[in-house]
Order: C-alpha cells, then sequence, then structure tokens
C-alpha cells in the first residue's frame, strides 16, 4: 500500500493557531446536538440545502472554468429541480445538474463501497481516472478504517477495524475532535496527490479534485465532523501553495506514498481556516431566530429613521429652534407607520457570509 502516513507530521499540526481556532469552532457547534427545538432542526434542514447549493454553484464554476461566481438564485432553481431557466446558459444549468447529482451519489456513502460511489462520481463530473491510479485510490480506501482509527488515536486490531468501519460518536471533546480532523485531513491530502497526478494546471487540478472534496465531507460524517466548503477561487490558490511546498523537500512519487509531508502541513494550515468558517456559519444558522430576527429589522429601521429625522432637524434649523424629542418621536412614529410593511418582510433567513 503506498499510503503510509507519518504520526510526526500529523501531531506538529495540534500546535497550530489556525487548527486550534478551528476546533473551537467546531467543538462549539458539535455541542449544539442533540438539537432541542423545531426551529433548529428546520434551520439545520435549511444548512444542508443551502450547502450542497454552494457546492453545485462552486463545482460548475470550476468545471466550467469561469472567473465568474454562478448566481446562487440558479443554482437554487436547479437545486429544486428546474431544468430550463430564461436567460441562463443551458450548459451552466446541465453542469449544475450533474453537480447536484454527484453531490447525492456521494452523499450516500456510509463507511463501504468508497472506491465506487468515488469513481462514479468522477464519470458523473466527465473526470477520468487512469486505471493505476484508481487502483492506490482503492487500496487507500481499503485500509480507510485502520488509518482513521489510528490517526485518530484508537489502537484497533486490523480485524477488527476491517469489521467495525469508520462510524464514530460525535465528541466535544477538543483533543478528540482535533484528531479526527486531522485524520481526515491525512485522507485528503493523499487524495489530491494522486488525482492530480501528472497534471500541472491548476484549474485542471480543481476539477479533479471535487470528487475528493465531496468524498472527504461524506467521511467526515461517519467521523462525527461537520462538513466543510470552500469556493473555486480559494480552491484554485491552494494549489499553488503545494506546488510551493514541493519546492522544499526531495521529489517524491506518489506510487512510493500518497502521503507528502509538506503538502499535508500546508494543506491543513490552509483549509483549517475556512473549515472555521464554515463551522461558525453552520452555528449561525443553528441559531437563527425568524422572530428575533424580525424584532432585530424593526429595530434597525427605527435607528435609521431616528437618525434621518435628527439629520434633516439640525440641516433645517438653528440652535435657538431645534426640534424637540417628542417632535422627532411623532415623526418617527409616522415614517415607521409608512414602511411597516418593508419591516415586516426583513427578518429573513441567515444568508452566507
Amino acid at each position: 500500500m503506498s499510503f503510509v502516513y507519518d504520526q510526526k507530521v500529523v501531531d506538529s499540526m495540534y500546535g497550530s493557531h489556525v487548527v486550534s481556532m478551528a476546533v473551537d469552532y467546531g467543538v462549539d457547534l458539535v455541542k449544539m446536538w442533540p438539537l432541542q427545538t423545531n426551529q433548529e432542526l428546520e434551520n439545520d434542514v435549511k444548512y444542508a440545502e443551502n450547502l450542497q447549493v454552494m457546492f453545485s454553484g462552486m463545482m460548475t464554476q470550476v468545471l466550467l472554468k469561469r472567473s465568474e461566481e454562478v448566481d446562487q438564485s440558479v443554482a437554487e432553481a436547479v437545486y429544486e429541480g428546474m431544468d430550463v431557466l430564461p436567460g441562463v446558459d443551458p450548459e451552466i444549468i446541465r453542469t449544475l445538474m450533474d453537480a447536484n447529482h454527484a453531490y447525492d451519489v456521494m452523499a450516500s456513502y456510509h463507511g463501504v463501497d468508497g472506491i465506487e460511489l468515488f469513481m462514479e462520481t468522477a464519470r458523473i463530473l466527465g473526470i477520468d481516472v487512469e486505471t493505476r491510479i484508481e487502483k492506490e485510490i482503492q487500496d487507500l480506501m481499503e485500509n480507510l478504517s485502520r488509518t482513521m482509527r489510528s490517526a485518530s488515536g484508537f489502537e484497533v486490531d486490523d480485524d477488527v477495524a476491517e469489521n467495525v468501519g469508520i462510524c464514530q460518536s460525535a465528541t466535544v471533546d477538543r483533543n478528540e475532535f482535533a484528531r479526527r480532523y486531522l485524520a481526515s485531513m491525512t485522507v485528503l491530502d493523499a487524495l489530491i496527490n494522486l488525482m492530480c497526478y501528472g497534471t500541472d494546471d491548476s484549474q485542471e487540478q480543481a476539477i479533479r479534485v471535487l470528487p475528493v472534496l465531496l468524498f472527504v465531507n461524506s467521511m467526515r460524517n461517519q467521523l462525527s465532523i461537520p462538513p466543510t466548503f470552500i469556493n473555486a477561487e480559494q480552491l484554485i490558490n491552494l494549489f499553488g501553495l503545494r506546488d510551493t511546498a514541493r519546492q522544499f523537500g526531495r521529489p517524491q512519487s506518489v506510487f512510493d506514498s500518497s502521503f507528502n509531508p509538506l503538502t499535508f502541513s500546508t494543506t491543513v494550515k490552509y483549509l483549517a481556516f475556512f473549515a472555521g468558517q464554515e463551522w461558525l456559519r453552520h452555528t449561525r444558522f443553528l441559531e437563527w431566530d425568524p422572530k428575533q430576527a424580525e424584532q432585530d429589522a424593526k429595530d434597525e429601521d427605527e435607528r435609521k429613521s431616528r437618525e434621518a429625522l435628527a439629520k434633516k432637524y439640525n440641516l433645517t434649523s438653528d440652535g435657538d429652534n431645534a426640534a424637540s424629542d417628542a417632535d422627532l418621536d411623532s415623526s418617527a412614529d409616522s415614517n415607521l407607520s409608512e414602511d411597516s410593511d418593508s419591516s415586516e418582510e426583513a427578518g429573513s433567513e441567515p444568508t452566507e457570509e
């Protein structure tokens, strides 16, 4: 097997500030389970839908090599089943449909049949994988349970690991959460190295890594680690950093070892920041309260109205003829009454940050 990770390199990432910050956000998110209210459950469903919409848009942008992001309203419409949209390039719609199909296929991963789902996802996205690379990926996935448990700090007999799979219960222990996250990153790095073998162009590398991102998120689900997300620009930038990291080490063939200490360290430090951002966004999604959002919007409208009226009176009166507080209150109440319709609609759901 060509995938042999270096535990010392993995352990060295525990001291990374960006990893520590990300773990804090991740643990805070996991602490919210089990979700306590119907609103939280509904919010989590909406988060999952929003995440798939974001992924489909990102994958479409990468696959079509677009410089502009795909309009989220278009991605949402295709996610909801629309296959024709006025004024939208049919190629974008077809690619969004393929991206959603690939996302759904990989979401069915439950610790087994990883290579079949991985290759099916690659096929849907139009990505060719040569036979020897497929064999290396298969070897990695066949030993995934042993790797995940060992890198996560579990001492499990190989025969036992083969039977118990990689599924693990949720943890709010920072060290355990960090171990699982970093264990998943060893697999991410190895799969990126394998899928990008023989490809130097960063845009082509980004395309070939799309099945990897989907697989690792599904694998993390089995480890009770929340999903992560990066946009197209962030993904493409990753490959420049990885190429630079390789220059500081000896050349290494993926067929000798698909784990590269230099690319692993660079990838962890880069992606941990975005993992923390996504876990914080997920937390805010769960915490969203429509009634509080509506009240906050009304309070903000009132504040803006008062500021506008105060400015108006200050501009049109001298110091001896300034408007009284009662005048401002009366005018503000009248102004708010006229704008009540817009205020009632302002309690919208959380948006992507």
